[in-house]
């Protein structure tokens, strides 16, 4: 499982290079890329380096993290990695083995900040490796406004990767870049930005997620799911209803465009509060009546059966919750 995980392109975490694009919660139509902290819970050596005095190509260890002692570490620095660091003299590179024999890999840059963050990580691999995705968000939510663009993105993508759940209790910051960010940050980036808009205090995020949804929607994005979780969770039951209604009277809506909408009612018929869950249940039973089509679609994301359709009852999967 080591080496699977560690095989995987690690996007965007280290500046040293565009890759491919990271990828955001499956429920609106993604998986992400394991981050940084996923590939240094699956390696056995790690070591931070400069570039050799005598030959700037190659590195020199600086310091072992984890693993054996090394002198030499046989992966060549590369020429985007040995600009930055022949500017940034205080910096140093984060390299990394696949499993015990491995080929090594250049991983980050790293500033006294970010050597903090990575000497926290290490200290913790052991247990980080069977879960503690509360205690990681909780950790790479303090570096959401971090100056270091590299630790704020690479605190996007450990938020990314938890269930919505976890992320939801998490105690976030305001982000003061945020509406700048959504209409004009990285793109792989966007659907965590997004959820993070919809669990923002401020109430104007309402407006730009909604207005966001019908762009999402006529162009028929992956992640529009995301949109339509976010605005459910600052706007409540009226997103909610506007959704359904969507679902259940818009004839232009493709079927994939239907089914992530129903993703993302079921998400918050999970996690909203009751009333809102009220307005979900009895929403998509209404449409199931009407739509048979999306019964199978409903069976998987709610967990019931076709039976709750015809009845017009709310799912008894989980208990509503009682008002706050």
């Amino acid at each position: 499982m080591k080496h699977k995980v560690f095989g995987w392109v690690l996007c965007g975490a280290i500046s040293l290079g565009a890759g491919p694009a990271a990828e955001a919660c499956a429920f609106h139509g993604y998986v992400p890329d394991p981050t940084l902290v996923d590939l240094l819970l699956a390696t056995e050596q790690i070591v931070v380096a400069r570039p050799d005095p005598g030959d700037p190509t190659r590195y020199q260890p600086i310091s072992v993290l984890l693993g054996p002692d090394t002198a030499q570490v046989p992966v060549p620095v590369s020429p985007a990695t040995r600009a930055r660091l022949s500017k940034e003299t205080t910096h140093t590179a984060l390299l990394a083995r696949d499993g015990a024999y491995g080929p090594w890999q250049e991983l980050a840059v790293l500033d006294d900040r970010f050597r903090g963050v990575i000497d926290h990580v290490v200290a913790h691999q052991f247990e980080w490796s069977f879960g503690a995705d509360a205690e990681r968000v909780s950790l790479f939510s303090g570096y959401l406004n971090d100056p270091n663009p590299d630790l704020r993105r690479l605190a996007l993508q450990e938020l990314d990767r938890v269930p919505y759940g976890v992320l939801r209790a998490a105690r976030l910051p305001k982000i003061p870049t945020l509406k700048q960010d959504l209409q004009s940050g990285d793109s792989d980036l966007l659907p965590i930005r997004i959820l993070l808009a919809g669990l923002s205090p401020d109430p104007s995020f309402g407006a730009v997620l909604a207005q966001d949804l019908d762009a999402a929607i006529a162009q028929d994005l992956p992640y529009l799911g995301a949109y339509a979780t976010a605005w459910i969770e600052l706007d409540g039951k009226t997103a909610a209803q506007a959704i359904l209604d969507r679902v259940a009277q818009d004839d232009t809506l493709s079927l994939n465009a239907r089914i992530k909408l129903l993703e993302a009612l079921a998400l918050q018929h999970t996690h909203a509060p009751a009333p809102t869950r009220r307005v979900i249940a009895r929403g998509v039973a209404e449409i199931l009546r009407s739509r048979p089509d999306l019964r199978e679609a409903a069976t998987t994301q709610f967990g019931f059966g076709g039976g709750w359709a015809s009845s017009g009852k709310e799912p008894t999967g989980k208990p509503l919750e009682t008002d706050r």
